[in-house]
């Protein structure tokens, strides 16, 4: 087996995509399995390739959440003469949302509520970092064997500031064609608002079992991402209330917005809707559709238009003879379609009569890095750009001041365009505290010294080694950096798991030992000399009782060892012992003394014993026997000669 970083023991292939092959792999340092995903040789010849590898894993290690998937560590090795950079990450088991719909069949809208909801928290620790996933889709997103939701596969994300790199030039779209915002499918820039619109994609399939759009070529799924309106998801699925059909179809069509300003502006305001969604409630995005009559009791809920119509029928006021020149530019841009791994493509731009006209409505970014944040907006929209602004922290530059824009200085842009300002926090950024083995209260003031504050949905779990009252886990980790402000998610412990001990007498001692396992019990057995059948429950300590899960429970158990004395009077010797070991008895019969009698037929009969009849014996005691004796029988029988 192949070692690599003198380290990392590779084993079987787990995957492939057009770019790389992911092996499980084993950490001889540690102990502990990982997955290890390297670059396929022919891609790594390519300067460009390598380049965008060393991208991916750089994004990823910038990105410590529980709901995306780990970096370990990176590193190259050479194969056949080549470096081959690879990447090792946590190992995950179970499914991608792609391969649970198409075996297990499309979710319920609150079902996928519940499953996409860590992943806008991904997203939004992702877009906080000032990184953008720009591949966000179904195969990306992993639920685990545990239940947990994992984001993957940052390979063609960009980060906010990187606007040198050639596989993210503006002149190029990446993305998945049926989760490929208008915007990248525009060749324009993409910014956070582009993953939810992926996102939107995601969870449509999710519902319905198929994409929004679909078609024979990625260009043809592209053009329908710009041009056309998807059928509402409440459409394809059945046995919807109006209620609910207005739900999912306001959340799912919100974040697939056509324009970025009429979606969701940030991951968690669809955290809050997606919420809402999976508990019935009335997202907020239906408010933005419906009036609240509609919402309060109209057996058919009209919409209202929305902020998307409205801008749509904006922009086109201001086009000569309504002429779409988006659409002009898109057909610029899908000219030549560069199929990349993975499912990957790109749309170059070409030549054509359309660029003149184009280029009419083009204007440059201006320097706005050290203006104030107030003042930079208002300059970009003067020039008809759509401005995002993103925080980030900084120790020097003051609170509000730009530090960078994305695209940079001296970029040209279509009017209309989206541009991220990115804007000092000032020195906000604060470090989490361990929190784990601390009270709530305790946790609280730990918080509150450094910034933080403590959630308020506390949650709660049982344990086997926390004591009730302390912090088992958070969210997110010890040493992570979080904003002032910001909230602390903890599970403190409610101690064992209580247990009520069950009525176990009659039941044969090994199916009750099984029954309080399958409790989360232990068992122990004291015999007891018992007429029940060997090995039959008597009784049980604390039948009825709570005890903690693990607790020991004593089971007093028949030994079967006790018989009631038969009556053997007027049996002979051998008569008695037969009826004795008829009953199991083991012991021993012994003679007690003679009883004269002066029936000649009672000679040699039992007389009387000891015990007495109907007393509880164990069955390996003696039993003493009197024996009549007639005189006569007695006199006669000692003359005769003996056989």
């Amino acid at each position: 087996m192949t070692l690599i970083g003198d380290r990392y023991q590779l084993g079987n292939s787990i995957g492939t995509g057009g770019m790389s092959d992911v092996y499980v792999a084993t950490d001889t340092l540690l102990g502990r399995e990982v997955a290890v995903k390297m670059l396929k040789i022919d891609m790594a010849r390519d300067e460009n390739f390598r380049e965008r590898f060393r991208k991916e894993a750089q994004n990823s290690a910038r990105l410590n959440h529980p709901n995306i998937v780990a970096v370990y560590d990176t590193g190259e090795t050479i194969v056949e003469g080549i470096s081959i950079p690879y990447i090792v990450m946590e190992r995950i088991k179970g499914r991608d949302l792609r391969t649970i719909v198409r075996e297990d069949g499309p979710l319920r809208p609150e079902e996928a509520a519940a499953l996409l909801y860590p992943v806008t928290l991904a997203l939004q620790a992702s877009h906080d970092s000032g990184i953008i996933h720009r591949d966000v889709k179904p195969a990306n997103i992993m639920i685990t064997s545990t239940g947990e939701v994992k984001v993957m596969d940052f390979g063609i994300a960009r980060a906010l500031d990187d606007s040198t790199a050639a596989m993210t030039q503006t002149s190029a779209v990446i993305g998945t064609a049926q989760y490929l915002s208008p915007e990248q499918a525009r060749g324009k820039t993409a910014d956070n608002r582009s993953d939810l619109y992926a996102l939107g994609c995601v969870m449509y399939e999710a519902v319905t079992g198929t994409p929004p759009f679909e078609g024979e070529t990625p260009f043809a799924v592209a053009y329908q991402h710009v041009q056309e309106d998807p059928e509402p998801p409440s459409a394809r699925i059945p046995d919807l209330t109006e209620s609910e059909a207005v739900n999912v179809d306001a959340v799912i069509l919100t974040a697939m917005a056509k324009h970025p300003a009429d979606r969701y502006q940030t991951a968690l305001e669809m955290a809050d809707d997606l919420q809402r969604l999976e508990r019935g409630a009335v997202t907020e995005a239906a408010h933005n559709h419906l009036s609240e009559t509609d919402l309060a009791d109209a057996p058919a809920p009209v919409p209202e238009e929305s902020r998307y119509a409205q801008h749509r029928k904006e922009t086109q006021k201001t086009k000569k003879g309504g002429e779409n020149t988006g659409m002009k530019v898109l057909a610029i841009l899908m000219a030549a379609v560069m199929l990349l791994g993975g499912g990957a493509f790109a749309f170059n731009k070409v030549r054509n009569d359309d660029e003149e006209e184009v280029a009419k409505d083009m204007v440059f970014v201006p320097k706005v890095v050290g203006k104030n944040r107030d003042e930079a907006v208002q300059e970009l929209e003067k020039l008809g750009l759509q401005v995002t602004v993103n925080e980030a922290p900084h120790p020097e530059v003051p609170r509000g001041q730009v530090l960078s824009t994305n695209p940079t200085e001296g970029s040209q842009l279509q009017k209309g365009t989206n541009i991220t300002l990115t804007v000092s926090s000032g020195r906000e950024i604060t470090d989490v505290p361990d929190l784990t083995d601390l009270s709530p209260q305790d946790a609280a003031a730990a918080l509150e010294k450094v910034g933080l504050k403590l959630a308020d949905d506390i949650k709660r779990e049982h344990s086997d080694t926390v004591p009730v009252g302390v912090i088992m886990s958070q969210e997110p980790a010890a040493g992570s950096q979080l904003s002032k402000g910001s909230k602390v998610r903890v599970t403190v412990s409610d101690g064992r798991e209580q247990i009520q001990v069950p009525s176990l007498e009659g039941m044969n001692a090994g199916q009750a030992e099984s029954l309080l396992a399958s409790l989360g019990l232990k068992a122990t057995t004291v015999e007891v000399d018992s007429l029940k059948p060997k090995d039959e429950v008597l009784a049980v300590a604390g039948q009825g009782s709570e005890v903690d899960r693990g607790t020991t429970i004593e089971l007093r158990v028949s030994n079967g060892m006790l018989m009631k004395m038969p009556k053997l009077v007027r049996q002979n010797w051998q008569q008695a012992e037969a009826t004795l070991r008829s009953q199991g008895w083991t012991g021993s019969l012994k003679f007690g003394h003679p009883v004269d009698t002066p029936d000649l037929n009672d000679h040699d009969l039992i007389a009387g014993h000891r015990p007495p009849e109907g007393t509880e014996i164990r069955k390996d005691s003696d039993i003493t026997v009197d024996i009549w004796k007639n005189p006569i029988r007695e006199g006669v029988e000692s003359v005769l000669p003996r056989p």
